[in-house]
């Protein structure tokens, strides 16, 4: 290295340029935690005559004992364990409140000395429409919940006209109308179903499953036996005790188990459910040889009223996969399509409970 690139590579000058120029307020703290670097940022915080007090001091020292403990918890654990972040609310010296992205990181300089470099970012207007985003997914299901919740109610009463007359007048209807009524039976059945499946996925975020203990096999098995479609998959299942939501485990096994059997192109066949157990999550595979799922609809059928087949072929909602996926996104797990020798396979991943972080 030439006597300029020395030259220029020992001087402080250039590290004193970025710093300051950092667009998030930047900061460094001492051991005692007092401010020893403010950046153009931090400093434009505060009014001119209230710039003196920031090198040198916490600037918590108008605070009571109770607020500033609060304050300084953070720049704590950072000198403890070397790094923290958070998500605070500030009032900011000109009265304003803002939201901010704080992270810190513990140094040593030259001489051993210890020190916190603070960054913060302000994500108000973030974290303002995240607010709004969640208001209105909240009262679309609120929506969703209402709408299906009360249009069931008159369509029962269809329901039962219609077997009435079918009843009373059956034998005297022509052939035709026969067939109508026939029609119209099938497609009250079919929106029942599409209004109890909205009902379930509008209450997803909603109402919170116990999570308990329980045997795999067995949880599957009732399941299993419990749907009725005639076809008869010879099942398979992992022998494990887990603890998860049961109630919502239900709605994605009962989903998955309806589809391998809705979907299936053969008289007879087989549906494998593997589990697999980690420190953190349980991975659940559920694999059947029925037709498979072309490749390029695997992400097309976790959306909303997604069929493969036409519903006068195959009845459903087109809302089993959504629900599933919904349910997953709210404890903080996933769903996917793999590539399988044999048919289908689904591989469900679920945080155990200690690693699950609500939403809510």
């Amino acid at each position: 290295m030439d006597e300029k690139a020395e030259q220029f590579v020992g001087d402080d000058s250039l590290s004193d340029l970025i710093f300051d120029n950092i667009p998030d307020y930047a900061f460094i703290k001492d051991d005692k935690l007092r401010i020893v670097k403010a950046n153009s940022a931090f400093r434009s915080m505060y009014p001119s005559e209230a710039r003196e007090k920031i090198i040198g001091f916490t600037t918590l020292e108008s605070y009571n004992p109770e607020e500033v403990q609060e304050f300084i918890k953070d720049d704590k654990k950072a000198l403890e364990l070397g790094y923290a972040e958070c998500l605070e609310t500030i009032t900011f010296p000109d009265g304003g409140v803002r939201t901010l992205y704080t992270r810190k990181k513990r140094f040593f300089n030259s001489k051993g000395a210890v020190f916190i470099l603070g960054l913060s970012s302000d994500v108000t207007e973030r974290e303002h429409l995240v607010a709004q985003l969640k208001r209105s997914n909240d009262a679309l299901d609120e929506f969703a919940y209402i709408a299906s919740h009360d249009l069931k109610a008159p369509l029962n009463a269809i329901s039962k006209l219609v077997t009435w007359i079918d009843e009373d007048f059956g034998d005297e209807l022509p052939e035709g109308a026969k067939e109508n009524f026939d029609l119209i039976q099938q497609r009250v059945a079919r929106m029942s179903k599409l209004l109890h499946d909205l009902l379930i996925y509008s209450r997803v975020n909603r109402k919170h499953s116990e999570i308990e203990t329980f045997e795999f096999g067995e949880f599957t098995k009732e399941i299993y036996d419990s749907i009725d479609i005639e076809l008869v998959l010879k099942l398979e299942c992992t022998p494990i005790k887990v603890t998860l939501p049961k109630t919502a485990l239900e709605v994605i096994t009962r989903n998955l188990i309806s589809n391998a059997l809705k979907h299936h192109d053969r008289k007879s066949g087989s549906l494998i459910i593997q589990v697999k157990e980690s420190s953190n999550e349980y991975e659940m595979h559920f694999i059947d040889d029925g037709p498979g799922i072309p490749t390029e609809y695997r992400q097309k059928v976790f959306e909303m009223f997604q069929t493969l087949k036409p519903r006068d072929q195959q009845e459903g909602s087109g809302m089993g996969l959504a629900i599933i996926k919904k349910v997953l996104n709210h404890y903080g797990g996933s769903i996917n399509i793999v590539d399988s020798n044999i048919g289908t396979e689904f591989v469900v991943r679920w945080p155990k409970v200690d690693t699950i972080v609500n939403p809510n």
